[in-house]
């Protein structure tokens, strides 16, 4: 236990769409100094991406869940505009999370699980539990930070981009 303090007091402190942050692969090489093998091996269970494999640690089972219960209202939703259809009871979604350009929402969306992890962790201050959180949180920002609106132009543009017209005249 008394590990779990000097891992979790070096780290620095994690804010919303601020890059002042270790990546993930420096995070994971500082905790396998302090952690358990067996702590670590359910550290790294903790992938954003994963929500097949549960882990074996409840907070991680538990945050998974809810991530799987958005995903799956998250599409129930997007196939009910997509069908023209009216959606029906939200259990998680709030209409509010769903306004705005495409990614206005996703930055919403990655907020909205942020404050879940940053509640479902408040009892949590020196344990795995809250290195988990911590790790969750590092990939939420990752993905945050990696929208790029040039790049994301960019991108649009050249999927986009129109034939000039002496092409389209050969």
């Amino acid at each position: 236990m008394d590990k779990y303090y000097y891992l979790i007091a070096q780290l620095p402190l994690l804010k919303f769409r601020e890059q002042n942050y270790l990546d993930k692969n420096s995070f994971l090489e500082e905790a396998k100094k302090w952690l358990t093998k067996e702590d670590f091996i359910k550290l790294q269970e903790a992938d954003l991406d994963d929500l097949e494999k549960k882990g074996k640690n409840r907070f991680l089972q538990e945050y998974k869940e809810f991530e799987l219960s958005l995903r799956k209202e998250l599409a129930a939703y997007r196939q009910s505009k997509k069908s023209k259809q009216e959606y029906g009871p939200r259990l998680i979604l709030e209409k509010k999370l769903l306004e705005g350009n495409p990614l206005e929402v996703e930055n919403k969306l990655f907020f909205y699980r942020w404050q879940e992890l940053s509640e479902r962790s408040k009892e949590y201050v020196f344990n795995l539990e809250a290195v988990i959180a911590y790790f969750l949180k590092l990939q939420i920002l990752e993905k945050v930070l990696s929208f790029d609106k040039k790049e994301g132009t960019k991108k649009f543009d050249s999927l986009t981009e129109v034939e000039n017209e002496t092409n389209l005249l050969r």
